[in-house]
């Protein structure tokens, strides 16, 4: 399959995910509307793109022209280790989006922007979960146009699904209930413990 069919796939892990990125998503739309609220997402697909960058670049200094088997072990622990994460992690019953009612209900399209962009680089998660990626990129395809696919098909993901998720707030907050998250973090985690174990299996046998 093409590096840029599977990012597209992989970018599902992003849109299916409520974590507090996707959650500010639906407050900010539903209390600026669809058209503002797309600033955000901008502000948010800007940060994703400079994080991308920056873990795959240092990933690729590790790596070199060509990748350890362990680099391949260590991005497969890191992914089952992030998978966990998301099949254990604890309900927060106030985790639901909330229309805010103070005085800077019609903020400035650039102050949307900001708010994503740096909710998107002070989210250790996030940085994780890029640097797993990268980690995953760099020791499966053969090169790094076939790795600069792969992100592209993650990104165009995320920017499509989370202009959805805009456009749908209303109707998603109606049908996102705890349980509707918890079962959404389990299929993720899952996913990612898949990932992270063919990983480890493809590149066990090289050590």
């Amino acid at each position: 399959m093409p590096p840029y069919l599977i990012g597209l796939s992989t970018g599902l892990i992003l849109a299916v995910s409520t974590g507090p990125i996707f959650l500010t998503l639906l407050q900010k739309s539903l209390q600026h509307g669809f058209k503002k609220s797309l600033f955000f997402v901008a502000g948010v697909g800007i940060a994703d793109s400079g994080i991308i960058f920056l873990t795959w670049l240092g990933m690729s200094q590790v790596a070199g022209d060509e990748p350890s088997p362990w680099l391949a072990l260590g991005g497969g622990l890191l992914l089952i280790v992030f998978g966990l994460t998301f099949v254990f992690r604890k309900e927060k019953q106030n985790e639901e989006p909330k229309i805010e009612t103070d005085k800077k209900k019609h903020l400035a399209h650039a102050g949307l922007f900001m708010q994503g962009l740096m909710l998107g680089a002070i989210n250790p998660v996030v940085w994780g979960f890029w640097a797993a990626m990268s980690n995953y990129a760099i020791t499966t395809f053969s090169n790094r146009q076939a790795e600069f696919f792969y992100f592209l098909g993650i990104l165009n993901t995320v920017w499509v699904t989370d202009t959805l998720k805009a456009y749908f707030a209303p109707k998603l907050k109606t049908y996102l209930s705890q349980k509707v998250q918890r079962y959404l973090r389990i299929g993720i985690g899952v996913v990612l413990i898949g990932l992270g174990l063919k990983l480890i299996i493809e590149n066990i046998s090289s050590l």
